[in-house]
């Protein structure tokens, strides 16, 4: 039950901290008319800005992009498109320039901007009549930056800058993935551990043996002996004991509320179940006790 719960645990504490992670700007994806008609649902509400942070393919099919461009160029009022320094275009962006008014092609001076090729231009022949002065600057005619946009009065000088660091942005998204992991395999960890727990293997005869009133002392703890194939004659003084584990051939009997191991020294006769009284003493040459059939008078079986 607990191994559920912890499991549970887990699973709501993810799904939490991935929910607290901020989502990003960039949620559309696909080719180019799929993005086309991603940021198209936006239109109608307000204004809809897109950076281009790398370069966009002109790719998909040209049944598809016709279609795209033609409803995004009827409502290209509410669309802004800004082209950072460094940024190279692709086909896909320069077309994406097109699409909107000389005040919202926002373009840095060192922004590279992709010609568009010869089959690119007939493609998008009926949008040239409308863009015939963008067209022509980009028709073409090798790499363009943005200032060559601004000078033939196509584009807009665009600085971007912005206050504070985007690194910390960055910075607390990694440190919440890495809090995230650590929870989550510190979790793990612990359910492991209980799973563990609830599966270890009792530690042995001696402590399914040990009642709840014995004195916490050590067993005296011995090599295992195999099955003596003779009886061993009493030597030394004996003492009376109770077997509390079967002796085959070894097991443990209680002397003095304490538990010993011991060993049946006449495998000849069967030894006698747990609960029989047995007489042992040491034996001559190991630290097991020797247990023998009680003498005459005692009773056989613990009261």
């Amino acid at each position: 039950m607990r191994r559920w719960v912890c499991c549970a645990l887990l699973f709501g504490l993810f799904i939490g901290l991935m929910s607290a992670t901020p989502a990003s700007a960039e949620d559309c994806g696909g080719n180019f008319p799929a993005r086309l008609g991603c940021w198209k649902k936006g239109l109608g509400d307000g204004l809809v800005v897109v950076t281009l942070r790398s370069e966009l393919p002109l790719d998909g099919s040209k049944a598809d992009r016709a279609t795209m461009i033609d409803g995004v160029l009827k409502q290209s009022g509410n669309l802004e498109v800004q082209v950072p320094a460094g940024v190279t275009t692709g086909e896909g962006g320069t077309v994406l320039l097109m699409l909107v008014a000389q005040n919202h092609r926002l373009v840095d001076p060192k922004a590279v901007i992709t010609p568009l090729s010869p089959a690119t231009r007939t493609e998008l022949d009926n949008v040239c009549k409308q863009k015939q002065s963008f067209c022509d600057a980009v028709d073409g005619k090798g790499t363009l930056t943005g200032e060559d946009l601004v000078g033939k009065g196509v584009a807009t000088r665009h600085h971007a800058y912005a206050v504070g660091s985007t690194g910390d942005n960055d910075r607390d998204q990694w440190l919440l993935f890495a809090t995230a992991t650590a929870l989550i395999l510190l979790l793990a960890a612990f359910v492991l551990l209980v799973r563990r727990t609830r599966t270890a293997p009792a530690t042995g005869p001696a402590t399914a043996a040990r009642t709840a009133d014995e004195p916490t002392r050590a067993l005296r703890a011995t090599p295992a002996r195999a099955t003596r194939a003779r009886s061993v004659p009493r030597t030394g003084p004996t003492h009376p004991a109770v077997v509390r584990t079967d002796l085959h051939p070894q097991g443990y009997v209680e002397l003095d509320r304490v538990l010993y191991r011991a060993v049946w020294a006449e495998p000849g006769q069967a030894a006698p179940p747990p609960g029989s009284r047995v007489d042992v003493a040491d034996g001559p040459d190991s630290d097991v006790l020797y247990a023998f059939p009680p003498a005459a008078g005692r009773h056989a079986h613990a009261r």
